[in-house]
């Protein structure tokens, strides 16, 4: 009740939802520019909802998980069930507002993004329709892990420095937490599989690589 008077006062059309089944049939029968889900909805929890909305019911919706719990494999399972963003409690409410603009305006800037085949190596990302692959195995994507993944690929073999990448997912406000660190791992986990020679390559310090021939690597 708190953050839906907080946006409305912010000029926002908010509707509420006190349980994930509800909310389900909400996003159903309405449209939406993004969904805030707290981790710990009765019944139907966020994690739960995050990954059916994902799977069927609104697969490009932009989802901020909200969650009291700040512990890194917690942040993964959010970004494995689809979120876009985390927002750890408590939070000051004009940093969820702007959390909010940024993951609505990716999402709005990926859209519209032009239809490309990218490869490296035995990756493949289809920039239309967000499809990845590694060999014949097809990989799912977050939002975030297909926007990062684009622009690693895209500057493959180069080294996309830290600092860019930040720039190029939040703008001039990147979040306060180490977000990205998050998403790169949640990213690497799935386009290096256990036995898969490594393709997604950090240079501490400086950025991320990503290369077909781990042998050309630091």
């Amino acid at each position: 009740a708190n953050i839906q008077d907080y946006l409305e006062g912010q000029g926002w059309a908010v509707d509420h939802a006190p349980n994930g089944a509800l909310a389900i049939h909400k996003l159903i029968e309405g449209k939406f520019s993004a969904g805030v889900f707290d981790l710990n909805l009765p019944g139907l929890g966020g994690l739960e909802l995050c990954a059916r909305v994902r799977a069927s019911i609104a697969p490009s919706l932009p989802v901020l998980i909200l969650t009291a719990a700040d512990a890194l494999e917690d942040r993964l399972r959010g970004f494995q069930a689809g979120a876009d963003d985390y927002l750890i409690k408590p939070f000051a409410p004009a940093e969820l507002v702007a959390r909010l603009q940024a993951i609505i305006r990716r999402a709005s800037g990926s859209s519209r993004a032009l239809a490309e085949t990218l490869q490296v190596g035995d990756l493949r990302l289809q920039t239309s329709t967000r499809e990845a692959h590694r060999g014949t195995r097809r990989l799912t994507l977050t939002n975030m892990g297909f926007l990062i993944l684009q622009k690693l690929m895209q500057r493959s073999p180069a080294i996309v420095l830290r600092s860019e990448l930040e720039s190029h997912l939040w703008g001039d406000e990147p979040p306060g937490s180490d977000s990205l660190r998050t998403h790169i791992a949640h990213l690497r986990a799935t386009i290096d599989p256990p036995g898969s020679p490594p393709m997604l390559h950090t240079h501490r310090g400086v950025g991320f690589q990503i290369l077909g021939d781990p042998s050309r690597s630091e």
